[in-house]
């Protein structure tokens, strides 16, 4: 990567200045090849403005690189190019050849897309010791194959790189078995290809044992968002490991609170008949319901009625597996960079053995405004409040409230509880806890269907979750084509 020194990016910024005169013509590179809008980014005026505006944006974003790379891409010859790689030719030997890459990818198929996004991000966080989210965070989606490669070859340089390229290999080769279990895929050519490279790069084998792939699951997620005193209703259906929705047909709605159920029977039919061709362990989704803070108090696993595939009526939280989200959590940056941290731990916390160890216990109802904080200081993953909320329904709220603006990714407490139930309260949660795999929604989800099944005191109890890798697309006013949402 090139070291951003002020003179540097003045000198890239000039080059782009002369190869994109006219302000139509960047547009379009930074359409084609970065996937971005440069209307979004900074208005059509003084070229200049405009190319500084676009380089700030991206080098906030850790982006520069790779516009550096498009731009090398497009123009290997530009005398910048030199320029800027001056250091960089002493210091900087990449790994694999284009050869290298030509021989893997052609061994891909389109259809492939879904795998090779999983095998990605398990081989960087395997090669680079962090996600790939975190790291980059705003990185348009891996839609195409050519944007996989283009990120190997980004990383292709030091002890990473190499590593980076085996491990992709070997999780393609494990999702490619998950994928076509019982069909026949001959994956000699690339089982070839990752023995080369792990012995010419000495990069020893993972591991002797078979790569467990990540189990796949559906999930369809139902956003509420208040408008008046009706709510829009945003239905998306996702898939483990899909960068993007998948299409099944549903269409946003506005209408009363209380009507979002009789809905949801028709979203549920639609999205598994869309589930019957697509690769996915589960064929049955987990409902994902987004409610806004107000409704945060209502038992809609209970109160909310579906007609199943007999036109029997059920109880939601019966008829399908079931977690509730917050609304008001989807479109607040500070609050999502917050979450993706404690996920991160949690998620180090599970795979060690110990996915509850950094769970707060609150035995005492906290007071207003403390609780946010309180969990930031103990670097909480998650919350089991056993004390007895407050009988106001004010207090009540305000609680609900502190509950959802700490960036926790898992929240439990009790609707209706008193004084001597707290300890029997605590061991459910901990049951509960102690039973499920706490980053597997569906897990989750299946779990506590099964504890508020024991007795009606159980149904009592609340569990909020959330995560950041998972979110719906809410409209945003400052988009165009948003403005186009059905109401």
């Amino acid at each position: 990567m090139i070291d951003w020194q002020p003179k540097k990016r003045e000198a890239f910024q000039e080059a782009l200045e002369k190869v994109y005169p006219d302000y139509a013509d960047l547009k379009m590179f930074v359409d084609y090849s970065l996937g971005e809008s440069l209307a979004a980014i900074a208005p059509n005026e003084n070229l200049s403005k405009v190319t500084y505006e676009l380089l700030k944006w991206f080098d906030s974003r850790q982006r520069l690189d790779e516009v550096y790379a498009e731009f090398k891409r497009k123009h290997p010859n530009h005398h910048v190019i030199k320029e800027l790689e001056q250091q960089l030719l002493v210091s900087r030997t990449y790994n694999l050849t284009q050869d290298d890459w030509d021989d893997l990818f052609r061994l891909f198929l389109p259809n492939d897309l879904a795998d090779l996004q999983r095998a990605f991000r398990q081989g960087f966080e395997e090669a680079q010791g962090t996600t790939f989210q975190k790291v980059r965070p705003d990185y348009p989606p891996l839609v195409e194959l050519t944007r996989i490669r283009k990120l190997l070859e980004m990383y292709n340089f030091g002890d990473e790189g190499r590593v980076l390229a085996v491990r992709f290999a070997e999780s393609a080769i494990a999702e490619f078995q998950r994928s076509n279990e019982g069909n026949v895929r001959d994956l000699t050519a690339l089982e070839q290809w990752r023995d080369r490279i792990s012995q010419q790069y000495n990069v020893p084998p993972k591991s002797s044992e078979p790569v467990t792939p990540t189990a796949c699951h559906a999930y369809l997620l139902i956003a509420l968002e208040e408008i008046g005193a009706d709510v829009n209703v945003y239905p998306e259906l996702h898939i483990t490991g899909r960068e993007n929705p998948i299409g099944f047909g549903a269409q946003p709605i506005t209408c009363s609170f209380d009507a979002v159920a009789a809905q949801i029977s028709e979203w549920i039919r639609q999205s598994e008949a869309a589930l019957a061709v697509e690769i996915c362990d589960d064929k049955t989704v987990t409902l994902e319901v987004f409610l806004p803070n107000k409704h945060l108090e209502e038992d809609i696993a209970t109160d909310w009625k579906v007609k199943d595939e007999w036109e029997d009526e059920s109880e939601l939280g019966e008829y399908r597996r079931l977690l509730v989200r917050s609304t008001g959590r989807i479109q607040k940056p500070q609050f999502q960079n917050d979450l993706a941290q404690a996920w991160q731990l949690l998620d180090q916390d599970v795979k060690a053995g110990n996915g509850c160890s950094r769970f707060h216990h609150q035995d005492v109802c906290p007071k207003r405004g403390k609780l946010p904080g309180l969990l930031r200081d103990h670097n909480a993953t998650g919350l089991k409040l056993t004390a007895k909320l407050p009988a106001d329904p004010d207090e009540r709220k305000d609680i609900l409230k502190d509950i959802t603006k700490a960036a926790i990714p898992i929240a439990l407490w009790s609707s209706e509880i008193i004084e001597t139930d707290a300890n029997i309260l605590k061991t459910k949660f901990d049951n509960l806890l102690r039973q499920c795999h706490l980053t597997n929604f569906a897990d989750l989800a299946k779990q506590w269907r099964m504890l508020r099944r024991e007795s009606e005191s159980a149904k009592h109890i609340r569990l909020l979750c959330d995560r950041p890798d998972r979110l719906p697309r809410l409209p945003d006013p400052d988009r165009e084509e948003d403005l186009l949402v059905a109401s």
